[in-house]
């Protein structure tokens, strides 16, 4: 179980994340990000211990992915798995999947996409972009 931020924390931390979001809908991509890395950094120490280090990272993650700014989305990635820790986890695993494979590396993201679908049928997919999906199904009829 992750520790609670005192209400003050929580407070600043809704408050920079929405700024962000709103900043990242409006394309001011710099803005967004500083907004999203002032909310990480109200966590107090160590961040990855408290139970918004969790959404944070993953935004980040996802931020940084749809934005085409990789290096950090897979820096980002390790703290998130390091939020979600210790043992893997699959939602964290079907993010880097993804970020795998906006980068182009089809062969890491059918990996894990693979793996999952494996373990867990097609679920991880559910609700998720499409074309995740379609990159699998057809990746995996080649494959067999």
């Amino acid at each position: 179980m992750r520790d609670s931020v005192p209400k003050d924390v929580e407070a600043k931390i809704v408050e920079k994340s929405t700024l962000g979001r709103d900043a990242w809908k409006s394309a001011r991509v710099s803005e967004a990000e500083g907004y999203f890395l002032e909310a990480w950094n109200a966590l107090p120490q160590p961040r990855t211990s408290y139970d918004y280090a969790q959404s944070i990272s993953r935004g980040l993650v996802t931020f940084y992915r749809d934005t085409q700014q990789f290096p950090k989305a897979f820096q980002w990635l390790d703290v998130m798995r390091e939020a979600y820790g210790p043992e893997p986890n699959d939602s964290v695993e079907f993010i880097g999947a993804t970020v795998h494979f906006e980068t182009g590396n089809l062969d890491e993201a059918f990996r894990i996409f693979d793996d999952l679908a494996k373990r867990l049928k097609l679920r991880p997919f559910q609700g998720k972009d499409p074309k995740y999906l379609d990159f699998y199904k057809k990746r995996s009829k080649g494959a067999k």
